[in-house]
Order: C-alpha cells, then sequence, then structure tokens
C-alpha cells in the first residue's frame, strides 16, 4: 500500500492564514506600526510638506512611494504649493557641466536666517549661527547630440575589447560646441534650452523628472537665411499649450514700421512653435530698436508671468517688452519711474528684469552708491509699482559692491534672494530686520549662472498635448559620465562684511 502525503483541507489553510494573521499583529504590537501603515490621504499630506530633496530621496525608497509622487494628481497638488528656487550651474570653459543645484532653504527654516550671531570677522567656522550648507539637490541637464557621444564611447570600448583591454568607464572630455545647451528661460517647471553659441532653441526639459523633448531644428537654408538673436518658453492659459518663441533676422532685410516703438528699421521676424507639433509658424515682426537684433534685448533670462514673456528693450523708452502666448502679439509694459527715460547699451548690463512672489520685478544697480529692488503689485497698472527693496552696496568692512544683481524669488518670511554674478554669491536680503546675508558658492573654480525655478515632478507627457510627441529620458544613457559632474558645491555665509546698510 502506498504512502501518500494527507491533503490539507480547507479548513487547515484558513488556520494558517489566521495564524500568520495573529504573527503580524504581534509584530505590529512589538515594533509598532510604519508609515506605510498610514491611510493614503494622510501619507500624501505628509510628502506634501517635505523638499524637493527628500521627495527625490522617497522616490528611491520604494516602488509604492514612487508611484504616488509620480502620479499626477500628487505633481499637480505638488505644484501649486510650490516656491521659486534658485538653480545654479557651472559655467566654465574647461567641461560640459550638465549638474543643475537647486538652492532650498536649510530645514525647519523659512528662509536662510538661524539667529543672531555676534561673531566678528574672525568668527569659527563651525559656528552654527552661519549659513554653511552643501547643496545635495543636484538634477541634471541633457546632453546635446547624445547619441554621437554614446556611439563614439562604444567604439572605443569595442577597441579596447578587440586588443583584450579592460573596459572601463571613463571621464568624457566633450567640446561646448557640439554637445552642450544654455538654459535660456524656466516656465512652469520646465526649462527651454538654446544651442551653447547660437541662440536658436533646441529642447524642452523637466530636470526634477528627468525628462526631455527636441524641438524643430533649423534646415540649412534657414541657418543660412536666418539670423537668430533671441527665444523663450512661455504656457498659453487660453489654450493650455506650451509654446517656444524664436526671433531672427533675415539676410535679406527690409525697412518696416516696427511694433511697439514704431522706428523704420530694418525687421526682426518671430515664429512660434507649439509643443506636441512638427513645425514653425510665422507671427510676423519682433521689435526692434536697432538694426542688429542681437543688441535690441537686455542680457539675462526672459521673464515668464501671466501668460507673457517679457524683456528689456535697449535704447527705447517704453523699456520693457512682452509676447503673449494666447494673442501671440508683442506687447509694451510700463517701467517704474527709474531715473533715466532710456536702457542704453551700458545700462543693460547693470539692470536686470524677473519675477518675485508672482510679481514683476526690476532690480536696479546703475547707481554705484545703492541697488534698488521694484516689483509691479497690479499687473498691466503702471501705478502699482513698487519700491520692496533699497540699500547702499557700501558694507560695513567698507567695500563697495558695484555689480548687477539679478532676482530670483521671495521666501515666506518675506526676504528676497538675488545674485551676484560678479562675486559668485546669492544674496539673502531682508528688508524687514535690515540684513544682508552674502552666500557664497565654493567647492568648484567656475564662474555660475543662476535663475529662478519652480520644481515640478508633472511628467512632460502629462504637461505637452500632440500626437507628434517623443519624450526623452536625460539619464538614458547612463555610462556617459562627464569630467567634473562628481564635484560638490558649497553655499557659505561670508562674514568678514556682515552685510550691507540700509536707507
Amino acid at each position: 500500500m502506498k504512502r501518500g502525503r494527507k491533503s490539507r483541507g480547507f479548513n487547515s489553510l484558513e488556520g494558517d492564514k489566521e495564524i500568520d494573521t495573529f504573527k503580524k499583529d504581534q509584530q505590529k504590537q512589538n515594533l509598532g506600526y510604519s508609515i506605510t501603515d498610514l491611510p493614503t490621504p494622510i501619507f500624501v499630506s505628509i510628502l506634501l510638506k517635505l523638499s524637493v530633496k527628500r521627495l527625490l530621496v522617497c522616490k528611491c525608497v520604494c516602488k509604492n512611494w514612487c508611484n504616488i509622487i509620480m502620479d499626477p494628481e500628487f505633481a499637480k497638488l505638488h505644484f501649486a504649493q510650490s516656491e521659486a528656487y534658485p538653480l545654479i550651474r557651472s559655467v566654465t570653459s574647461k567641461y560640459i557641466s550638465r549638474t543643475l543645484y537647486l538652492v532650498e532653504p536649510p530645514e525647519l527654516s523659512s528662509g536662510f536666517d538661524l539667529g543672531y550671531c555676534s561673531c566678528n570677522a574672525f568668527c569659527n567656522s563651525r559656528c552654527d549661527r552661519h549659513i554653511n550648507m552643501k547643496l545635495d539637490s543636484k538634477l541634471k541637464l541633457p546632453l546635446h547630440n547624445d547619441e554621437m557621444v554614446i556611439n563614439w564611447e562604444r567604439d572605443v570600448n569595442a577597441n579596447l575589447h578587440s586588443r583584450g583591454s579592460v573596459e572601463r568607464k571613463r571621464c568624457v572630455k566633450l567640446r561646448n560646441k557640439y554637445h552642450k545647451f544654455d538654459v535660456v528661460n524656466s516656465c512652469n517647471g520646465l526649462l527651454c534650452l538654446s544651442g551653447a553659441f547660437h541662440n536658436v532653441p533646441l529642447a524642452v526639459c523637466n530636470p526634477v523628472t528627468g525628462e526631455y523633448i527636441n524641438l524643430p531644428t533649423p534646415t540649412v537654408a534657414e541657418q543660412r537665411t536666418k539670423d537668430f538673436f533671441d527665444c523663450g518658453l512661455g504656457f498659453s492659459p487660453k489654450t493650455n499649450q506650451y509654446k517656444v518663441i524664436r526671433m531672427f533676422n533675415r539676410q535679406a532685410r527690409e525697412l518696416i514700421n516696427q511694433p511697439i516703438t514704431d522706428h523704420k528699421l530694418y525687421s526682426g521676424r518671430a515664429e512660434i512653435h507649439e509643443l506636441g507639433t512638427g513645425s514653425w509658424k510665422m507671427i510676423g515682426c519682433a521689435p526692434s530698436s536697432s538694426a542688429n537684433g542681437w543688441d535690441n534685448y537686455g542680457p539675462g533670462t526672459p521673464a515668464y508671468l501671466n501668460g507673457a514673456l517679457h524683456w528689456f528693450l535697449v535704447q527705447c523708452s517704453n523699456n520693457i517688452v512682452s509676447f503673449n502666448f494666447d494673442s501671440e502679439s508683442f506687447q509694451s509694459v510700463l517701467p517704474p519711474p527709474l531715473k533715466y527715460a532710456k536702457i542704453n547699451l551700458d545700462m543693460r548690463w547693470k539692470i536686470s528684469l524677473g519675477v518675485l512672489g508672482g510679481q514683476l520685478c526690476i532690480c536696479d544697480c546703475y547707481n554705484c552708491e545703492y541697488s534698488e529692488v521694484w516689483t509691479l503689485e497690479e499687473y498691466g497698472i503702471q501705478g502699482s509699482w513698487r519700491k520692496v527693496f533699497h540699500c547702499n552696496t557700501l558694507t560695513y568692512g567698507g567695500r563697495r559692491l558695484y555689480c548687477r544683481y539679478e532676482p530670483l524669488s521671495r521666501l515666506r518670511n518675506g526676504a528676497i534672494l538675488l545674485f551676484d554674478s560678479a562675486n559668485n554669491a546669492v544674496l539673502y536680503c531682508d528688508p524687514k530686520n535690515e540684513q544682508v546675508k552674502c552666500l557664497k558658492l565654493q567647492g568648484i573654480k567656475s564662474e555660475f549662472k543662476a535663475f529662478a525655478h519652480i520644481p515640478s515632478f508633472i511628467s512632460l507627457k502629462d504637461a505637452v498635448m500632440g500626437d507628434n510627441l517623443s519624450v526623452l529620458n536625460i539619464a538614458r544613457y547612463p555610462e556617459i559620465k562627464l569630467e567634473g559632474e562628481t564635484k560638490s558645491l558649497r553655499l557659505v555665509e561670508e562674514i568678514a562684511d556682515m552685510g550691507f546698510k540700509f536707507h
């Protein structure tokens, strides 16, 4: 008689389940409940209170957390409460830097004010009343012509393998001319990217989600007949579409009356591209104040606000020109009551345009004795310009800080962040406490660029509509490792001068 294994009945299986449940309950009593046991709405509300740096870490904890953070509804909730923070990038000519450093205030603080300190210039570097933070919120830009780079690297490794050599991950040194993207401007968490040596828009990316899309590039014939001089990314609230504008001069030019300025000059032209489509559309003339497009618009990042991009128009009494993405037309914005009627070629390097706390902003540093920050309280109303910041550029240490400051963001405590490109520093300006802190960038020998950016977890696949859309992953070639990408950057408070003098 064969012996068979005794079959287990239904009641036996139910008993095993009860035992497993009892063990799990007993384990919870011993170890306590974990965060994963919280109801989803409570867990989401906790995530919404975390910094971008912490959310990026949480994404890597488990698949469930990643799915919650990348869920379109969570991404929209997060973006609705997000603030603009500085993104800083190295602009050295020695190598290509894809790394963007996101500057968020220290945790458990609404600004960069860690309390009063009576230290002198020889303050102990370990004093916890001064900012000394590592910028470890690193985001990445895509690499221009990345397929060319990876094919070249694979050929090198194939040659090494054929000779019996060991394949290695090498730090690749690339030329800026062929592989570097410049950041044009930021709009709703997306970045417009152009070529390194010509202001032609080539791509749009979301550095937080690591996605990007390529834009239709100019044909060979267009490159010969069009001299591109400015561009930018914006959003049309009316159509719920993202659009890119590019401006250029033609080789065969004609004299016409310019929009806004009404000057009779050789005309620049403007074209618009709607993301998700495959073509550019001519929309007419671009405002101009001189025969050369490149010296019409002030330097720096175009400012996006209320469905429009804004630039300074040099040598023009209106000063500020905007492009409305709903009507696809250029308009003028009256400037604040500055002490000069026009911005000349010299002044444009000492005045900057931006957005602070959802308001159009001008930072005026033309006078060598003081700096001023103006904000437009009610968009489109000339009389609503208000001076929110005015300070003497002579520091307590006796130095005259005379350069161009770029507005970055207004923090919840009312303080303002400005970027001082000449000194590689972020200025923390607190008008309430009459305090300015100079936060120097240390760790990388380089010049830097900074611009305001609202981090967004909204995927490009959800933000952009259209059938002709190919969303690529910035990290699709992880084997590409560029020189200098592992270097760390710190933001360190400079103690010697202890700030500006307020009026």
